[in-house]
């Protein structure tokens, strides 16, 4: 109840037209950013909001992330993966589960837009134009340039792969990604928003606990199914989820704020323009400035062991690099009220 209001019909009155130019706000918020509540969607108490949206041109389904702080990297680590406090000030909105096949198709299908991988404009190497690197039909850690390889056909080695629309997307380069964004008005998140996200306010090494082989209900990693296909590698998981490569969005347990894939399926790419730096003021509303030729991965993906797919890992590749275990997922950001 908005403050003064109390029993009397002046009161009422009163108390009535805060919560209306509240919910007013609240659906001018939404509507400008192409949102809608989605199905059994609660309120959050905090901010008014709905805790489930889903983004009506893109068909994305996103979940409210509340702010907080927490600390960002991990005791043993050095430099910019040394431990330290990050602020997260404003709540924000972050897509449920990567971002898939189908709902990169509406965007190309709306923009006409060719991929990096695709067109050939940004070169991986000098030799390497048109496609990308892949995984072999017999292994998974030694890949291979192939001139047909794109999102529409990320594993054209592995015989018997067969591409759903509810995959994550893969093969599209950190280029292709902000592309995607721009046209749907959303953002990649920051690097401490993703990190943030995926402890979900967990204190302990991994969202699930302490022990990393406890993941097997969250995640598509490097299982027994993965080795099953590939028979040079061998099982990181003593699990078998049935995916030997990606699976289905969304296929896994959600971590406690309710997002999917946070580990394994695909590695994701995130804003943060530069892997050599991070921001100093322990905010995460801005990336620097970008230094080098490098952006920021984080995530694990569809092949990954449990050391892998620890929060604070990062990974720095050019942003025209594109591969069958690359993908994204999305953000929005919530203006401060």
């Amino acid at each position: 109840m908005a403050a003064g209001c109390g029993s009397s019909d002046e009161r009422v009155a009163t108390c009535a037209g805060a919560v209306g130019e509240a919910a007013d706000v609240k659906d001018a918020f939404l509507g400008g950013k192409g949102l809608a509540a989605g199905v059994g969607s609660a309120v959050d108490p905090k901010t008014g909001l709905p805790t489930r949206v889903v983004h009506a041109a893109s068909g994305i389904t996103l979940v409210l992330v509340p702010a907080g702080e927490f600390f960002m990297g991990v005791e043993r680590g050095e430099g910019l993966e040394a431990r330290h406090r990050r602020v997260v000030k404003r709540p924000f909105y972050m897509g449920a589960t990567e971002v898939t096949v189908g709902q990169f198709r509406r965007f190309v299908d709306a923009t006409g837009y060719v991929t990096d991988a695709e067109s050939g404009r940004a070169p991986e190497e000098d030799d390497k134009v048109r496609g990308a690197f892949v995984t072999p039909n017999d292994r998974v850690h030694q890949r291979e340039w192939d001139d047909r390889a794109s999102w529409r056909n990320p594993f054209p080695r592995v015989s018997g792969f067969e591409l759903r629309e509810d995959h994550p997307v893969s093969q599209v380069s950190w280029n292709d990604a902000v592309a995607f964004c721009r046209h749907f008005r959303l953002e990649l998140p920051t690097e401490a928003q993703w990190e943030y996200a995926y402890r979900a306010g967990a204190a302990t090494a991994y969202p699930w606990g302490d022990d990393g082989a406890a993941g097997a209900p969250f995640m598509n990693g490097g299982d027994e199914s993965m080795a099953r296909r590939f028979p040079r590698e061998s099982a990181a998981y003593a699990y078998d989820d049935g995916h030997a490569t990606h699976a289905p969005a969304g296929a896994f347990r959600p971590n406690a704020w309710g997002l999917f894939d946070m580990a394994g399926n695909v590695e994701e790419w995130t804003s943060h323009d530069s892997y050599l730096q991070r921001v100093a003021d322990g905010l995460d509303e801005r990336a620097p400035a970008p230094t080098t030729n490098s952006r920021v991965l984080r995530g694990s993906a569809w092949f990954s062991s449990p050391e892998g797919s620890e929060p604070w890992r990062r990974y720095g590749m050019r942003p025209t690099s594109r591969r069958d275990f690359i993908g994204f997922r999305v953000v929005v950001k919530v203006d401060a009220r």
